[in-house]
This record gives structure tokens, sequence and C-alpha cells, in this order.
């Protein structure tokens, strides 16, 4: 499963030593900006570009909490999210559409 995701052993035993560890913020994430998550093309960009390592890696997992609870993800992501690119990307992806 590590290998889908582009993510070592060693990888992953760190993250899980990253605060908010077992959350999923990835998903929350999609939501907050307006993707689906669930969708086939950002299931396929998602493993393509390994924004689930990225977001599972992530230096700033309690900012990122902080402000999910706060219900304002959606406008600071871009400040701190090392996905925030690849959200850009994607939106501009179903913009196309």
């Amino acid at each position: 499963m590590l290998n889908d995701i582009g993510m070592s052993a060693a990888e992953f035993d760190a993250a899980m030593h990253l605060p908010h560890a077992s959350q999923d913020f990835l998903t929350l994430a999609m939501l907050s900006v307006g993707i689906d998550p669930d969708n086939f093309d950002t299931l396929e960009f998602a493993r393509d570009h390994f924004l689930s390592r990225t977001c599972i890696t992530c230096p700033h997992r309690r900012k990122c909490h902080d402000h999910m609870q706060a219900f304002d993800f959606e406008g600071h992501y871009r400040d701190f999210c090392p996905n925030s690119e690849n959200f850009s990307k994607l939106l501009r992806k179903r913009c196309d559409a």
C-alpha cells in the first residue's frame, strides 16, 4: 500500500510521529476547496502526483488541523499547503472539462 503512494516504510514511520498523524486531511482539504475526492479524474491525478504522500509527510499538519477546525482552510491553504499547486491544477482541470 505504501508503494502505491510512493512512500517508504521509514517515511511512513516518521510521518506517524507528526501531529494528527491518523487523520485524513487530504479528503477534507479537497472537499474544503471544492474538489470531489471520489471523482475518477481526481483519484487518478492524486495517485500520479502522490498527493497522499505529500499530505501524510507534511510538516504543517497542526496548522492544517487548526484551519480545518476553524472551517477556514480554503482561505489559508495557499500559504502553507504543499498540495496547493496540485489543488489548483485539479480545479483548473474541472473548469476545463
